[in-house]
């Protein structure tokens, strides 16, 4: 039998019981559908997670003073230290840098107060962080030499202060008890959206603002500099501790973008794994239903095979029937799985966009060939093996 005889004979058994036949197609198309579409879910979560990250500043990397285990006490940076990270030539990695000095004063504005982090900076800060604003604008360097009085707050500081739904740009609060006007509003980042910001809110401005009425003017909280390029963030961060090992200062610590990355990428990894573990019981599951509907076809059509094979059909030719009955139940799941999951995908889900792999469909597709050829493999042999004046006998 040749095989167009042999599609032609398994068209005539799939069609022989249609709703059998519809019922297991549609398990796969369960199973296919199930592997691309949670596939792709874990890739748009994946390329969300990224994007998040890169919204704080993809090159961006913080500085925090080295810690003394036998004293106990960090050692301190200083302006100094923020300038040579900012001019030494032995730092081509290093791009902008900005001093950063921190306190956490209370903030009144009107019969409004609340206590919040307040940060003295430069505006390469913004630049650095890749801040946009919703309302205003940031400080710039005129605002710095100036020893302006100004602010740039972000949406929890705003939505705590004013309260009447009022701009807040223009408004004037109290910080330590000294006047600063607002100037702009800071947008909330992705990851802010994504997961939430301490209630406290944040306050920007010139950094000797604040030293002079918040933090003084001794060390420095902290130091932020990017790097030239994402790609260069490591050597930046070598470079930064040689510099400041030879200043005295011992080796920071760095928190960067990229630990950000690598932690939720394996957290990302795992739950891109599980995702891919579910579908892929879905297409077992599908499967096991392809083997037992081939089984009862073959109970079914045991008189048929008795006849087939007393007129001298080979073994081979009755499990090539059976075996391309199952593929074709397969091939039919695959093709609609397929285009069921291209459909789903096409919509947000959980609020996350899928990302559909060309790879996954092609994998997929493969796998439902597999599926028929494989769970219709031993459905197609019983029925190769069987005695023909056995399966004459039934139903007689």
């Amino acid at each position: 039998m040749n095989i167009i005889e042999l599609l032609t004979v398994s068209a005539r058994g799939v069609l022989g019981n249609l709703t059998r036949s519809i019922l297991t197609v549609l398990m796969v198309v369960i199973g296919v559908g199930s592997v691309i579409t949670l596939v792709a879910v874990g890739n748009g979560t994946t390329k969300q997670v990224n994007d998040q990250i890169a919204s704080l500043g993809a090159s961006a990397v913080d500085v925090y003073p080295a810690f003394d285990e036998q004293s106990g006490l960090a050692a301190p940076l200083t302006q100094a230290d923020a300038d040579a990270l900012s001019t030494s030539p032995l730092a081509p990695d290093i791009d902008l840098v900005a001093p950063q000095s921190m306190g956490y004063p209370n903030i009144v504005a009107g019969a409004k107060s609340t206590s919040a982090t307040v940060t003295g900076t430069t505006p390469d800060y913004f630049t650095i962080k890749n801040s946009k604003v919703v309302e205003g604008r940031t400080f710039t360097a005129s605002d710095v030499f100036g020893d302006a009085a100004v602010a740039v707050i972000d949406v929890p500081l705003r939505d705590a202060l004013f309260t009447d739904g009022s701009s807040a740009v223009g408004q004037t609060v109290l910080v330590a008890g000294s006047p600063m006007q607002v100037i702009g509003v800071l947008a909330p980042t992705a990851v802010d959206k994504k997961f939430g910001k301490g209630s406290g809110g944040m306050l920007l401005a010139p950094i000797d603002r604040v030293r002079a009425t918040v933090s003084g003017f001794g060390s420095l909280s902290g130091i932020t500099f990017s790097a030239t390029s994402p790609a260069a963030v490591e050597a930046a961060k070598h470079q930064a501790t040689s510099i400041l090992v030879a200043r005295g200062v011992g080796e920071p610590s760095y928190y960067s973008s990229d630990q950000l990355r690598e932690t939720l990428g394996g957290a990302q990894e795992s739950l891109n794994g599980m995702l891919s573990s579910v579908a892929a019981i879905s297409l077992l599951v599908g499967g096991i239903g392809v083997t037992n509907v081939m089984l009862l076809t073959v109970r079914e059509r045991t008189r048929e095979i008795g006849i087939r094979k007393a007129l001298g059909a080979q073994p081979g030719s009755i499990a090539g029937q059976f075996v391309m009955e199952a593929t074709v139940l397969s091939v039919l799941g695959g093709a609609f799985g397929v285009l069921l999951a291209l459909v789903v995908t096409m919509f947000p889900i959980n609020g996350v966009r899928p990302i559909v792999d060309g790879f996954t469909v092609l994998l997929a597709a493969g796998i439902s060939v597999a599926v028929g050829v494989f769970f219709g493999t031993y459905p197609a042999l019983r029925a190769a093996r069987m005695n023909p004046v056995e399966a004459l006998r039934v139903g007689t």
